[in-house]
């Protein structure tokens, strides 16, 4: 497994999502009805790698989702609205300028980047691709929320763009136990790698 982990000089670690909506008690997900827990118990192991990266030199690109009047087209103001998970007509989730857009008990620091993004994929109408490129890397380790769909669906890009998706096992969650092992199943069957934060740190020495 630690022969599949990125070198330290070879990627850019890409936290995904972990905003008040998606993981707060109060967040719109818990007001949907759905648990966040999951997402919160990463916490320690996401800070812990994040910590990791910065002691590697490895860069770190923090990415939120925000919705607005401005990107929210009549196809994608109407995703979920037929089912029982999500309804945005009913309940706003990570609204630009809103608390629940803001990051859950992370703080970047001023040499890490922010990168706001409209859509499921980090990479959707975004600058990454572009700041991959700038840095010389060929890999991208995955963190964040949730793994079924913003961490799958960018790992999905990543690998169309050219890139290769390492997902971190215990850094990403999802509102189910299930719905996290059938994303992560499915990125080691057709996308990537999947690795765990032991194997991580044991290869960027730190």
């Amino acid at each position: 497994m630690g022969s599949e982990v990125p070198r330290a000089d070879d990627t850019v670690l890409v936290v995904v999502d972990y905003q008040n909506d998606f993981c707060h008690q109060s967040g719109a997900i818990e007001r949907l009805g759905q648990s966040t827990a999951s997402a919160r118990k990463i916490l320690p192991s996401l800070l812990e790698l994040i910590e990791a990266a910065r002691a590697a030199y490895v860069p770190r690109v923090f990415v939120r989702v925000a919705h607005s009047e401005w990107t929210d087209t009549p196809a994608w103001k109407r995703r979920g609205a037929a089912g029982t998970i999500l309804d945005t007509s009913k309940m706003p989730i990570a609204r630009e300028g809103t608390w629940g857009a803001g990051f859950y008990e992370l703080e970047p620091r001023d040499d890490e980047l922010v990168i706001t993004k409209h859509r499921y994929s980090a990479f959707a109408h975004t600058a990454l691709r572009l700041v991959l490129q700038a840095r010389g890397v060929s890999t991208v380790t995955l963190a964040g929320v949730q793994t079924n769909v913003c961490i799958h669906s960018s790992a999905r890009d990543a690998v169309q763009e050219g890139f290769s998706p390492v997902v971190v096992e215990d850094c990403v969650a999802a509102g189910t136990d299930v719905e996290n092992e059938v994303a992560l199943s499915d990125v080691r069957a057709r996308i990537g790698k999947v690795v765990s934060l032991e194997d991580v740190r044991k290869q960027w020495g730190v």
